[in-house]
Formats: C-alpha cells, sequence, structure tokens
C-alpha cells in the first residue's frame, strides 16, 4: 500500500512467532480489492495498470521466524515490484508455509545480499521463483524456433547459502536462467531430500571450495557447474 512508499528509512525487520501473519509486504492493489477500492496504479476508468516501485534502500537485514502462516514476503507482479539495493543478510526460520523467498525480478536489486540462510521451512520448493509473466514469456520462446539469449542471475556479493531442513526443496531456482555467484564460498545443504538439482541453468561459482551436506563435505574446487555434483552427491 502507499504506506510502502514511506518506509525510506526502514534498517532492520525483526518478525518472530506471529503465528497468523501471512503476508509481510502488501501490495496496493490487495488492500484494495479487500476494502471494495482500487489500488495504487490502477485506473478503473481506463482499466489500464501502472507500475509502483517500492524501493526501501536502507533495509539492511530481515529475519523471519516461527511465522507459521506466513505464504509471502513480498508478491512482486504487474503491478508492485520491490527493490532492495542495501539488503545484506537474510535468515528465514520455521515458516511452515512460505515455497519461495523471491522472484527472478527480484534478484537484479540484491547486489549487496551476502547472507542467505533457510531452514524449517516444510513447503519451501525454490528459493527464486520465476514471476509469473516471464514464464508466459518462456512458453513463448519454447514455441517458436529462434534461438533466444540465455539470461544470467548475478548475486554479486553472496558469501554464504545455507539451506537447511528443507523436504519439499526440488532447487535453488528452477528457471532457466544461468546464475552467478562470484564470491560464494559457503553452501550448505542439509536435510532437503527432494532436491535434485541447484539451478536449470548453469552455476557459477568460482570461490567455492566445498559443499557441506549431512551425509558429508564436497570438494568443490576445479567444478565448472555445481549441478552436476550435486545431483551425484544426491543419488
Amino acid at each position: 500500500s502507499s504506506e510502502l512508499l514511506q518506509l525510506q528509512k526502514l534498517e532492520k525487520i525483526n518478525v518472530r512467532w506471529c503465528k497468523r501473519v501471512e503476508e509481510v509486504f502488501e501490495t496496493a492493489l490487495e488492500a484494495a480489492g479487500r476494502n471494495g477500492n482500487s489500488g495504487i496504479g490502477f485506473d478503473e476508468s481506463s482499466q489500464t495498470t501502472t507500475t509502483t516501485l517500492v524501493n526501501l534502500p536502507n533495509l539492511r537485514e530481515m529475519n523471519l521466524w516461527g511465522l507459521d502462516c506466513l505464504r509471502y514476503i513480498w508478491k512482486s507482479n504487474q503491478w508492485t515490484a520491490f527493490e532492495f539495493p542495501n539488503l545484506t543478510r537474510v535468515d528465514i526460520y520455521k515458516c511452515k508455509r512460505l515455497e519461495h523467498v523471491f522472484t527472478s525480478s527480484m534478484v537484479g536489486s540484491l547486489s549487496q545480499l551476502q547472507e542467505l540462510h533457510i531452514s524449517n521451512c516444510s513447503e519451501m520448493e525454490e528459493v527464486i521463483v520465476k514471476d509469473a509473466d516471464d514464464s508466459v514469456e518462456e512458453d513463448k520462446e519454447k514455441e517458436s524456433d529462434g534461438e533466444t539469449n540465455k539470461e544470467i542471475l548475478v548475486l554479486p556479493r553472496l558469501n554464504s547459502l545455507i539451506l537447511r531442513e528443507l523436504p519439499c526443496l526440488k532447487g535453488f531456482s528452477l528457471g532457466k536462467e544461468d546464475f552467478s555467484f562470484p564470491l560464494l564460498d559457503t553452501l550448505r545443504i542439509e536435510e532437503c531430500p527432494a532436491i535434485t538439482t541447484f539451478t536449470k541453468g548453469n552455476s557459477a561459482t568460482p570461490q567455492l571450495k566445498e559443499i557441506e551436506t549431512h551425509f558429508g563435505s564436497f570438494c568443490a574446487a576445479g567444478e565448472k557447474d555445481i549441478n552436476s555434483l550435486i545431483m551425484i552427491k544426491q543419488q
């Protein structure tokens, strides 16, 4: 809602053990829909939409613990886009209904993200999910005979990624994009029995020396892509 645009000074989010929270950031259109009004960026007379950019330039840390009903942290869509240019640390623990953390359109604004730790989220399937509009475009591309350039998503400062006790996790991201993690040196994947690949596209991790799992640590040095290593070790 419009209040989101006023949160320019917000530096830290801590939400813990609030059992009924379903969404941390609510978009204007959703709120308006409940109240019977049109939201920011929606003109009923013209039936057209414009995108509202919600930029939280000072947000550096987010901790979400024990939110049993949380389904969305932020719901980016064609009407609302979120950017977090200085977010450095995200810690998510025991959010049972949460299925993903970011959408692919948000990755470009995560230029300062250094630590991403997710544990005990029983319905988490992906960390980064495709935007709905991107999925439609991807289907069109598949139908086309022409070749298209593959997108590369970069998390330039991410150095620590921990995924622990996520029984439904199928992968970090299952879109077709390639990923680059130039500074990633800590990767832990523990008690994630459903994972079959890290990303469907290639994953470049030049600084990663080993992958830690619940059944041991494995050397990743010299691997051009960690997907093959994860597939082999998880079998």
